[in-house]
C-alpha cells in the first residue's frame, strides 16, 4: 500500500438536520463536541413541506412564511438553550421542499464538511411518519456529498477513543483510511481494524488476500504513529459482527465506505451498511463514494 501524507481533519462548518426530537437534539449536542475541537461552525438547518398552494387563502396570506417565522424563532430557542453550543458560532435555516434534496443542496450551498443527524433507526422508522429524520437517513447517506455521522442515541461518552474500521479485500474499503486516520489524529483515538470473510466469500477471494490488506494498512497506521487493533472474523453476517466488534471494543465510532462496492462487495456491505446505520448504538461515519 502506497504511503500517503495524511493531513489533520479541515472542518469548517456542520450541517446539523433537526426536526426537534429528542434524537435530533441529541446529534446537535455531539455536532457541539465536533466542533469545539475542530474550532468549525454549526449549521442549523429545519426542511418542512410547502404549503405553497392553498385555495382556500387565495393567496391572502404567505404561509410559507408564517412557517419559517415560527420555526426559526423555535431554532433560535434550542440555540439558546444548549448550554453545549457556548462559544461555538451556529446559524440558523429554515427551508422547504424534499428533506433528502434540501439537505443535500445546503451542504453543497454551503460548502459543508460533514453532516451530524440523528436517525430514529429500524423500529423508529415505521412509527415517526414524517418525522424527517427516519426513513430519510439512507438517502441522505447515498446523495451526501461529504462524510456524514449518523446516531441513534444520546452517546454515553464524552469524547472519541475507539473507532471500529471495517475493511475487506477490495480497494475500495481502504478510501476511508484517509479519514480514519486523520479522524484519529485530531481526537487521539484507538483504530480497530475488522475484517469479516463470509464462508461463500472464501470460494471468490482468496483469504490470503484478506490478510494481506489487514497487515497493509496496519502498517500505514504504525508510521502514523496511530494505536490500533486489528482482527479477521469469519461469519455469514458482517453486520452483525461489526456491530458485535463495536461492543467488544468499546467502540465510539463505526467508519464505514458506501456506494462503491464490487458486485460481491455489494452482497456482503450493501444492505450490511444499511444494518449498521439502523441499529448501531454508537455513531456510524459513513463515507459515500459515488460512481461517477
Amino acid at each position: 500500500m502506497e504511503q500517503k501524507n495524511y493531513a489533520p481533519v479541515a472542518i469548517k462548518r456542520i450541517l446539523v438536520p433537526t426536526d426537534f426530537s429528542s434524537t435530533s437534539i441529541n446529534a446537535l449536542d455531539y455536532a457541539a463536541m465536533v466542533a469545539a475541537r475542530a474550532g468549525a461552525e454549526i449549521l442549523l438547518l429545519h426542511v418542512f413541506e410547502s404549503y405553497s398552494h392553498n385555495t382556500m387563502l387565495n393567496a391572502a396570506v404567505d404561509f410559507n412564511q408564517i412557517m419559517e417565522k415560527g420555526i426559526d424563532e423555535k431554532l433560535q430557542e434550542l440555540k439558546a438553550m444548549n448550554q453545549q453550543l457556548t462559544g461555538i458560532p451556529v446559524r440558523t435555516r429554515v427551508v422547504s421542499g424534499k428533506i433528502h434534496t434540501e439537505i443535500e443542496r445546503i451542504a453543497h450551498e454551503e460548502d459543508v464538511q460533514l453532516i451530524v443527524m440523528g436517525t430514529h433507526g429500524a423500529s423508529g422508522v415505521s412509527n415517526s411518519g414524517k418525522m424527517m429524520l427516519g426513513s430519510n437517513t439512507y438517502r441522505i447517506i447515498q446523495n451526501s456529498p461529504c462524510p456524514i455521522i449518523t446516531l441513534r442515541n444520546d452517546p454515553s461518552k464524552d469524547g472519541f477513543k475507539n473507532i471500529v474500521l471495517p475493511i475487506d479485500s477490495s480497494s475500495q474499503s481502504t478510501l476511508k483510511l484517509n479519514l480514519a486516520i486523520a479522524w484519529a489524529k485530531l481526537f487521539g483515538c484507538t483504530i480497530h481494524l475488522l475484517a469479516v470473510t463470509a464462508f461463500f466469500e472464501e470460494f471468490v477471494v482468496d483469504a490470503k488476500s484478506v490478510d494481506r490488506k489487514v497487515h497493509q494498512v496496519g502498517e500505514v497506521l504504525l508510521k502514523e504513529g496511530i494505536a490500533y487493533t486489528a482482527h479477521i472474523i469469519r461469519n455469514q453476517s458482517p453486520s452483525l459482527s461489526i456491530l458485535h466488534h463495536a461492543e467488544k471494543m468499546n467502540a465510539d465510532m463505526i467508519m464505514i465506505v458506501t456506494g462503491y462496492e464490487s458486485q460481491l462487495g455489494e452482497m456482503l456491505f450493501g444492505s450490511s451498511a444499511r444494518t449498521v446505520v439502523a441499529e448501531s448504538p454508537v455513531p456510524v461515519l459513513s463515507i459515500h463514494i459515488r460512481k461517477d
